[in-house]
């Protein structure tokens, strides 16, 4: 056994004996033995079929985001119907010793940790890194298992949520099958070299304006949800973010084209970083603080659905469509990138500044301070990505006309 797969695999072992403990003892005993077993099940499933080549995984990305894409649903369709409130019922030894309360202590350790580590391992996956393919495994199987809970919630508990009873039976049968059609081809490995994608034509000036407005549409709907909701302050820091993001993609990806193969290791990335700050943000309960400033209130149910579950479910799904090299997945990263950018140091040098000058006292903590910044890295790395591949064909271009 080389040196690099003996350390990666002790990585993986230590590293799920650890996420199992914090389970068992800051949440429930029932969470800490689901994700000890499944990473157990993933470890052996790795060690048998994984671990002697990386050439074929590329093909499991697209099962990969989608699993992510149903489990986000999933939990959507739960919230909605209390279901995750009997979960707690299904665990065995189920009591809760962690220090959080209500929605958090949910989300944080059967939404957000599971949908974060699976986001990282995309990232890993999509760069061919052998353990990307544990991530896989874990991601899949993780898939099964809420996939039958779910099955179990709807047999139980059918009379409690009739009218999203089928969506939800529905959902983890869309989870159930992207789940296992991943594990058959991580049992059954392709050999064989990265797929290649074709480049794509550029667009035409008349499919942007088309693709402009749609996008134009989505941030209007979005805009009016979010004033509805929490009111100017956030809207203004999220629409601004949408049309640069709108500018930047009709500016260079609207009309150069660029591998998505290396976009979006970092867009998952980002979206990694991007969801453990939102998990600060439930922790620390930022629509409320958000409240305290702008004398708008921002109810907790929401900002659970629209800021914690519904977006991060549809940013994701950019994902995939990135990974086709589609303009929807192009628009959504340059929202990212300057959202992540421009918009999270906001955290920091805005919202606790606007306390200070309207409330007095201290340059103190504001909520989602902590994780605001680490967001920034993949997303300053995708667009020197973006503008040096521009920069590059539009000198071609020009070469080539004069």
């Amino acid at each position: 056994m080389q040196p690099s797969t003996l350390a990666t695999r002790l990585w993986i072992i230590f590293g799920a004996i650890t996420v199992a403990l914090i389970g068992c003892i800051q949440f429930s005993k029932g969470l800490g033995i689901e994700y000890g077993l499944i990473s157990g099940v993933a470890f052996l499933g790795w060690c048998r079929w994984s671990t002697k080549s990386v050439r074929y995984q590329v093909d499991l990305v697209p099962y990969y985001i989608g699993s992510i894409v149903c489990l986000l649903i999933l939990n959507t369709i739960r919230y909605a119907t209390h279901a995750h409130e009997f979960i707690q019922l299904i665990y065995p030894f189920g009591g809760h010793s962690s220090g959080a309360s209500g929605y958090a202590n949910w989300f944080l350790p059967q939404v957000c940790l599971p949908v974060s580590g699976l986001l990282i391992g995309g990232y890993l996956l999509s760069k061919r890194q052998r353990i990307g393919l544990f991530f896989a495994w874990w991601g899949f199987l993780f898939g099964v298992a809420e996939s039958l809970l779910q099955f179990i919630i709807d047999l139980t508990h059918p009379a409690s949520y009739l009218p999203l009873y089928i969506v939800g039976t529905l959902t983890a049968m869309g989870l159930f099958y992207v789940s296992a059609c991943g594990l058959l081809r991580l049992s059954k490995p392709k050999v064989g070299n990265r797929p290649s994608i074709e480049q794509a034509n550029p667009l035409t000036t008349r499919q942007i304006n088309l693709w402009s407005m749609l996008f134009i549409s989505f941030m209007a709907v979005y805009a009016v949800t979010l004033y509805v909701q929490a009111g100017l302050l956030p809207v203004g820091v999220i629409m601004g973010s949408m049309m640069g993001g709108l500018i930047g993609w009709r500016k260079t990806t609207a009309r150069y084209w660029v591998d998505p193969y290396q976009l979006v290791p970092l867009y998952l990335l980002l979206q990694a970083l991007f969801y453990i700050h939102v998990g600060e943000e439930v922790l620390t309960h930022f629509n409320q603080q958000i409240t305290a400033l702008s004398g708008h209130a921002w109810p907790d149910e929401e900002f659970n659905y629209l800021i914690t579950l519904v977006g991060p479910a549809i940013w994701v799904l950019a994902a995939y469509s990135l990974w086709r090299g589609q303009a929807f997945g192009h628009f959504i990263l340059w929202f990212m990138i300057v959202g992540m950018i421009l918009g999270e140091p906001t955290h920091i040098v805005v919202f606790p500044v606007v306390r200070l000058l309207r409330q007095g006292g201290g340059y103190t903590y504001f909520s989602g301070m902590y994780t605001a910044l680490f967001p920034m890295i993949p997303a300053i790395l995708a667009l020197f990505r973006i503008v040096s591949e521009t920069k590059k064909q539009s000198s071609d271009i020009y070469e080539k006309q004069a």
